[in-house]
């Protein structure tokens, strides 16, 4: 079933790399997200949702239409709010639709 976000995104980067591992794209894909992406992309690839930044990187890296971008994110969604929900059914707490509180670090101000 195609429409797992795990399964997206691995067609995805066969579709745009065909017939190339992981780990034989550091040039295509070391840019966008550093020293160790192989890590987070086959991270990505075995289930593991991504933070939210991480997929407009993905959009960067892959070169991705504007559908295709907006197909990624519409299956991440999906997947985050069906864990969301079994996460609520598990623990039968209520269903809250709040966002995630930011953190920002302090930032110190050079003196003059």
């Amino acid at each position: 079933m195609i429409n797992k976000f795990k399964n997206k995104i691995k067609s995805l980067r066969e579709a745009r790399f065909p017939g190339k591992s992981i780990r034989s794209l550091s040039k295509e894909l070391e840019p966008y997200f550093g020293e160790h992406y192989y890590a987070y992309i086959s991270k990505f690839e075995s289930g593991v949702l991504p933070p939210i930044d991480s997929i407009k990187k993905i959009k960067n890296a892959y070169n991705l239409s504007e559908n295709e971008y907006d197909d990624l994110v519409q299956a991440y969604l999906i997947e985050k709010f069906e864990d969301h929900v079994a996460d609520v059914q598990r623990t039968g707490s209520s269903i809250e639709l709040q966002p995630e509180p930011l953190l920002f670090r302090k930032v110190n101000k050079k003196k003059k």
